[in-house]
């Protein structure tokens, strides 16, 4: 009898552990209640968002003395690019968005963007080029020296897929750090006529 026991309470150990949650469906559920509670938010009264705001500003208060929800947008009297500390290190160095849409294979071209490389310069500073399909040289002008950026995070815009990169090797432009950026589909397959952005620290 207590052999029969010892395995009906093993049998429901294993039972019950096959009724854990994995890491993964926690998450999940992690991430819903998180988007359920910006849909409360939007659906509280005027009172309730005055409330949850005091609790913001608290919070914030806590982190960054003098900036409140309410005046964000002044941040006491200093521009926010003060606070943004771009072209410095570990800053944000250069930033682009590219249709590779009709890309040029031949020689590089002018893309909108941010180079911290070319201060002021907003026309020329940054240029990509195709060098095969789904694959494009992004070149900020002047990335070069001690201070040059060689990271970066990249990711698709509007559509599926993803977006990965490497630097250059040999690169394209002697001396300067060129980022070559491989745009993929869905499949895992480099493809064209997509856009992609890239931010380089």
């Amino acid at each position: 009898m207590t052999a029969a026991l010892s395995n009906r309470e093993a049998s429901n150990e294993k039972a019950i552990r096959g009724l854990r949650p994995t890491p993964a469906l926690v998450i999940a559920c992690l991430s819903l209640f998180v988007a359920m509670g910006g849909v409360g938010y939007a659906a509280l009264n005027g009172k309730d968002k005055k409330r949850v705001r005091s609790i913001a500003d608290q919070e914030i208060s806590k982190q960054a003395r003098g900036l409140s929800v309410a005046n964000a947008d002044k941040l006491s009297g200093t521009p926010a690019a003060g606070f943004q500390q771009f072209c410095t290190g570990g800053g944000i160095k250069a930033t682009a968005v590219v249709s590779t849409t009709g890309a040029s294979d031949t020689n590089f071209t002018s893309v909108p963007g941010f180079n911290c490389f070319q201060p002021g310069n907003l026309t020329t500073s940054v240029q990509i080029e195709r060098l095969a399909q789904g694959q494009y040289f992004v070149r900020f002008v002047g990335n070069t020296g001690a201070n040059a950026s060689g990271s970066a995070v990249t990711s698709m815009v509007g559509a599926d897929g993803y977006v990965n990169y490497v630097l250059a090797n040999p690169s394209p432009i002697p001396g300067e750090n060129v980022f070559l950026v491989i745009v993929h589909n869905a499949a895992g397959n480099p493809v064209d006529n997509r856009t992609f952005s890239l931010l380089a620290f």
